[in-house]
């Protein structure tokens, strides 16, 4: 029997790159959960360039692609059982080939004390951090010091990667960036972005040797959808990112006027096209007051 390999791409094993002595805080970055969410991948291998080039005080454990079948295959959900691994965590080593997948992941990073997860919420997304930071108050301080300018409280949702880790008392949370769906785009300068915002973050940390300059963060509330009530055509003004007041014209919607509302910020907005009935037309999250 003989076996012939037509491309070097693995399906049922991913990468782990290590650096650091050990002495020092624990650091697990993590990303492609979702296989078609490539701007976080990108980010991730500019991360392991920029950490070859740098003298790791304590320890980083970097997982560019976690689902490397969901990656090949562009995919938010594994092709071999149709899972979404980001809903999956901690796994079982004696489930689904997801299951098994997320058992894996969960035991590689539980040496970790730091947690972040790299994802992608689609072309007509947005940058920001998303942080259980009302539940683990610890992780307020964490989210300014990324540095991103938006940090979004989660939903919480149950089974994903970084909701998991903070039960067990690690401090976990997410970094969402445009890009990934559809078919796996890549953003390149929020990528880069995100990457020099981990060296500050990883610097904070005592992980890196360095200082970093402080950032003005914001916090907002859950993010809200705001979707098309009936089939139509959805006219969009107002751009991903952007912060509005309540009531501010966000766009129209079969010519009525679409607005904010309540002063917040875009998370996501829709480009032109024809909603149906409970799609999507924007997304916001409200701003919180202390």
């Amino acid at each position: 029997m003989r076996e012939v390999h037509f491309e070097q791409t693995s399906v049922t094993s991913f990468s782990v790159y290590e650096f650091g002595t050990g002495d020092g805080p624990a650091v697990a970055i993590t990303a492609g959960v979702h296989g078609d969410e490539q701007t976080a991948i990108h980010t991730a291998f500019l991360l392991r360039k920029a950490l070859g080039e740098q003298t790791v005080l304590g320890r980083i454990k970097l997982i560019p692609i976690c689902n490397p079948a969901a990656y090949r295959n562009r995919s938010r959900r594994s092709p071999f059982d149709g899972l979404d691994m980001n809903r999956s965590f901690p796994g079982s080593a004696q489930g689904s080939p997801t299951m098994q997948l997320a058992n894996a992941l969960w035991q590689e990073t539980r040496d970790a004390q730091y947690i972040v997860d790299l994802h992608c919420c689609g072309v007509e997304g947005s940058t920001y951090t998303l942080a259980q930071y009302e539940e683990y108050p610890d992780l307020r301080e964490l989210a300014e010091a990324i540095g991103i300018p938006v940090v979004i409280q989660s939903g919480g949702t149950s089974g994903q990667l970084f909701t998991e880790s903070c039960k067990v008392g690690q401090k976990a949370l997410i970094i969402e960036l445009p890009g990934g769906q559809p078919g796996g785009m890549i953003d390149v300068e929020a990528a880069e972005q995100c990457c020099e915002a981990l060296i500050g973050y990883l610097r904070y940390l005592g992980v890196l040797q360095g200082k970093t300059q402080p950032q003005e963060v914001t916090f907002y509330g859950k993010i809200v959808t705001m979707a098309a009530p009936h089939p139509g055509l959805f006219l969009p003004e107002a751009t991903p990112g952007m912060r509005c007041k309540a009531g501010e014209y966000l766009g129209s919607f079969e010519g009525t006027p679409v607005t904010a509302p309540f002063d917040g910020v875009i998370s996501t907005i829709s480009k032109v096209r024809y909603c149906f009935a409970g799609e999507r037309m924007a997304a916001v999250a409200p701003h919180k007051t202390e």
